[in-house]
């Protein structure tokens, strides 16, 4: 495929929550994207830690991202979170790496990290539309 970062960047630009939350797509290939944020004081909850939505957020984005790279558009279906800990500052990085793909449906592994510490793991299920990604 033509450059996939591009064209995802472009795909996804028009993610009107993501940019909201400061999301961006760093890197993406067949099967496989990496998404980062930089955490900012009004992404924190009550105790000051990031606000679990964020670390939600970023990894089903990822996902979809990873599920794009296959050649057609992917929307989420199902989503199974589980947290470890949390922190309250640096770079939020979300890895989703597309463990199963049929024609329908695939499915991403996601871990969340920050300041090289695992935060979460995610594993969402994506419907693959008939929609093909523009390049």
């Amino acid at each position: 495929m033509a450059d996939l970062l591009t064209s995802a960047k472009k795909f996804f630009g028009a993610d009107r929550f993501v940019e909201a939350c400061g999301i961006e797509i760093v890197e993406c290939r067949e099967g496989y994207a990496r998404c980062e944020v930089k955490v900012a004081d009004w992404h924190l909850n009550g105790i000051n830690k990031i606000q679990g939505g964020l670390l939600f957020t970023i990894a089903d984005f990822a996902a979809a991202v990873a599920g794009f790279t296959l050649g057609r558009v992917a929307v989420s279906i199902n989503a199974d979170i589980s947290f470890f800990r949390n922190c309250d500052n640096g770079t939020l990085t979300a890895e989703a790496t597309v463990i199963s793909a049929t024609n329908n449906l695939c499915t991403c592994s996601v871990d969340v990290v920050c300041n090289d510490v695992k935060l979460a793991n995610v594993k969402v299920g994506l419907f693959r539309t008939k929609q093909e990604i523009p390049i």
